[in-house]
């Protein structure tokens, strides 16, 4: 599969315009309308909090607020102990115990995407407990605010971690649509976003590194593989993707095409575009069942999958339908279609109803005790984004350097580009992610095809990156 990644800039796009029509940054959520304005915005109105949004109160540190994980629920020892056991750590080392550590977290806490920053504030939260459970440091997380993808407001909170000096964040939706990477490189922060990732002109940047592999396009090789054997007279494939602009609805098409290249697929010459926000597919799906593929791969996120597929119903199609989104918001919009005939999709799904590693299993359990329900993948990506920040603490610390300095804390993590994952693995080992050296984009990251029907999400295949792994369930 190509490794092309197309540059945002060749569209001629502002900052804005990229935030409300997405690209391909690697993410469905990269502040798309579609995907955000459905998910309410019930955070605290503030912009430069210091505690994750939905929390009990508003203390200094995300550790200290919020609904507490039981610390104790674990095997032996607590949840410390099991978590130590699940990364495979030596307890005997320099876990960072006694330590007070800071962290920033720049992330949607108000505006359209206040959904999103509360969820990924909850799975930092909780990596946060069982890290200081492990005997890990005390991290204080320094919640900052870019209200839901907005450009000044994501420089705003960068220039006021900079100059307090935080030497590490999370960031979100691209860092903030790479408003964020002049300063973030200036202040040298060592900066992991697992929520937009690093795509476009983010990739190969210093500081900057994207913790979830591309939207749209890294699992193709995957799902390509799982219809040739699971389809085995299939023979072409149509797309229907969101219309981004001529530049990039080009780069997109050459990217996807190209995917074809030595599988069973071949093109039919169907590729149908349709505004971010459609809630009316009746007219494209007329041009689709006029020049209906086999496998229809259809690239559109938030609320628009679920029209799709509910007014689909009515062209009587016969083609299979593959998304690379699954979100509550699609599921509303889908009227009970994607209950009563399914959505089967692709991409980086934490399936928390089926973690198959004892770190998957134990970070399902602490979370369903702490909120009272199961964790997303954004909340999955910033609970395991904040270990690796813990592991980058622990490699620096045993070798005598400083935890406060950013380019000691990148150096940590040019040791070994390979870090624990609540993704994948088995009760034998952990599952992991391993970072390009040269993109600061995945190598390596568990992905899969999956179908939601009748409530419930079940994984089809999984495998990694470029179809490595490969294995149907």
């Amino acid at each position: 599969m190509s490794r092309d990644r197309q540059d945002s800039a060749a569209s001629g796009f502002s900052r804005r315009d990229m935030l409300r029509r997405l690209g391909y940054f690697g993410a469905a959520a990269l502040a798309s309308p579609a995907v955000l304005a459905a998910c309410g915005s019930d955070a605290k109105q503030a912009t430069n909090t210091t505690s994750a949004p939905g929390t009990a109160t508003t203390g200094s540190t995300a550790g200290s607020t919020g609904p507490t994980a039981s610390t104790g629920t674990g095997g032996a020892g607590g949840v410390g102990a099991e978590l130590l056991a699940a990364l495979g750590v030596d307890p005997t080392v320099k876990l960072g115990g006694g330590t007070s550590w800071q962290m920033g977290a720049v992330l949607a806490l108000t505006g359209n995407g206040s959904f999103y920053g509360k969820t990924m504030g909850r799975g930092i939260d909780l990596a946060v407990k069982h890290i200081k459970a492990a005997g890990g440091p005390d991290i204080k997380v320094v919640y900052k605010d870019h209200k839901s993808g907005d450009p000044q407001a994501g420089v705003q909170a960068m220039t006021e971690l900079g100059t307090s000096a935080v030497p590490a964040k999370l960031a979100s939706y691209g860092d903030d649509i790479l408003a964020m990477l002049p300063l973030t490189q200036q202040y040298k922060c060592l900066t992991l976003d697992g929520g937009g990732g690093n795509g476009g002109t983010g990739q190969s940047q210093d500081f900057f590194w994207g913790t979830r592999a591309l939207t749209g396009l890294d699992m193709l090789g995957g799902l390509f593989r799982y219809i040739a054997e699971t389809m085995p007279d299939a023979k072409t494939m149509g797309f229907v993707g969101w219309d981004l602009g001529s530049a990039l609805n080009a780069t997109t098409k050459r990217l996807v095409l190209a995917s074809l290249d030595g599988t069973t697929l071949t093109h039919n010459g169907l590729f149908e575009l349709a505004a971010p926000n459609t809630t009316d597919f009746v007219g494209l799906l007329t041009k689709v069942k006029a020049n209906e593929p086999d496998v229809l791969l259809v690239e559109i996120f938030g609320q628009d999958p679920g029209f799709f597929l509910d007014q689909s119903q009515a062209s009587n199609l016969k083609t299979k339908i593959f998304g690379v989104e699954f979100t509550p918001d699609g599921l509303n919009a889908s009227k009970g279609a994607m209950d009563k005939v399914g959505w089967t999709f692709s991409t980086d799904y934490f399936n928390a109803d089926e973690a198959t590693s004892k770190l998957g299993k134990m970070f399902v359990r602490e979370f369903k005790a702490a909120y009272g329900d199961s964790p997303d993948f954004y909340a999955a990506n910033y609970y395991e984004d904040t270990l690796a920040m813990w592991d980058i603490v622990r490699r620096v610390l045993n070798k005598g350097g400083d935890i406060n300095s950013g380019p000691a804390l990148q150096d940590g993590l040019k040791e070994n580009y390979v870090f624990a994952s609540v993704y994948g693995g088995d009760d034998n080992a952990v599952g992991t992610f391993e970072f390009d050296p040269n993109t600061h984009s995945l190598k390596r990251r568990p992905m899969g095809v999956f179908v939601y029907k009748d409530g419930k999400v079940k994984t089809l295949a999984t495998f990694n990156i470029g179809a490595a792994d490969y294995k149907t369930l």
